[in-house]
């Protein structure tokens, strides 16, 4: 197939009439995501499907230009990255689709903000401030379904398969008939073998080490027994038998905890509450250099950093024995 050439967007060809779209240069770093087209085929689907692409408006609207009519748009879960630019796809006519109950995160930024969390800790205005920064817009329809459920469209089939340690409604999605197996948000997020990303996010109080762990080994079997190609939110594609994805996000956590333990060691936590340690530790920015951020910004990533800290505290070994102690 011949690809158009497009400034700002890689698209690249998966399998027969599979693309995935990547923004090379998104507005705001949560503002955008990588996601499949599902072109057109005989006995398959009459028209194009978009899964989980969160692009710019103008994007959206050339790529319906050049492969529409896009009739439908499937959504992975609720967070910036994959809800920011949904309205644009509602508007060239594509019924959206979104996993309940983070359905309703792309309906209204109130939604959002209750169920995620950020109410118990951080003013509405903040929260609405970044979504502004990132381009959201809230949806006027959603049709949600079940993680696990199989979306049907036409004579096409696409299984979704719930993936809840990056957020309880999150899903990943393969494409059998193709043996596309899309991990959305797993935590693969390399744009090239060579670059490293953060890995595994679990930035929020629902998210879960321990079952991003699990979700990591169930999405690797279910990759060596099914699928011929991986894609993912935020990276490149990936073909059987390979399995650097996964060991990627297994490495990335054990850093992630190594760091933590590493900090807990070198300094004198003998007598500090968990609240205490926390603060202190946002202050080292282990995980996210914040003393460029300001305002909303700032509050959000303290945020982000502070649930990711207080997760790997409560499965810290040194930590535990500090609180028996």
């Amino acid at each position: 197939m011949r690809l158009p050439k497009i400034d700002n967007l890689e698209i690249t060809e998966v399998s027969e009439d599979i693309l995935l779209v990547h923004q090379t240069d998104p507005p705001y770093f949560f503002s955008c995501c990588d996601g499949l087209l599902i072109l057109p085929k005989k006995k398959r689907n009459n028209s194009t499907i978009s899964l989980d692409l969160n692009i710019e408006q103008k994007y959206v609207n050339l790529l319906n230009n050049i492969y529409g009519p896009i009739s439908d748009y499937i959504n992975s879960h609720g967070h910036l990255d994959h809800t920011c630019n949904v309205h644009a796809w509602e508007e060239i006519g594509a019924t959206i689709h979104a996993p309940y109950p983070e359905s309703n995160y792309l309906l209204n930024l109130h939604n959002f903000y209750q169920g995620f969390g950020f109410n118990e800790e951080l003013d509405y205005e903040i929260v609405e401030e970044f979504a502004i920064l990132n381009g959201y817009q809230g949806c006027k329809n959603v049709n949600a379904f079940k993680p696990g459920e199989t979306l049907e469209f036409e004579d096409y089939n696409i299984n979704s398969i719930s993936f809840s340690g990056h957020s309880k409604a999150h899903v990943g999605f393969f494409l059998p008939d193709e043996k596309i197996f899309h991990i959305s948000c797993l935590g693969f997020d390399k744009p090239k073998p060579e670059i490293e990303g953060f890995g595994p996010w679990y930035g929020f109080k629902e998210a879960s080490i321990s079952q991003c762990i699990k979700d990591i080994k169930k999405a690797e079997k279910f990759f060596i027994q099914n699928a011929k190609f991986l894609t993912s939110s935020h990276s490149y594609v990936v073909k059987n038998p390979d399995l650097s994805p996964f060991e990627y996000m297994r490495h990335k956590i054990k850093n992630n905890q190594d760091k933590v333990d590493r900090v807990l060691k070198l300094h004198d936590v003998l007598e500090t509450s968990e609240n205490k340690i926390v603060k202190k530790l946002l202050k080292m920015d282990l995980f996210f250099p914040k003393k460029k951020l300001k305002g909303a910004v700032l509050e959000v990533y303290r945020f982000w950093e502070s649930w990711i800290i207080r997760k790997h505290l409560h499965r810290s070994e040194f930590f535990r024995n500090i609180q028996e102690n």
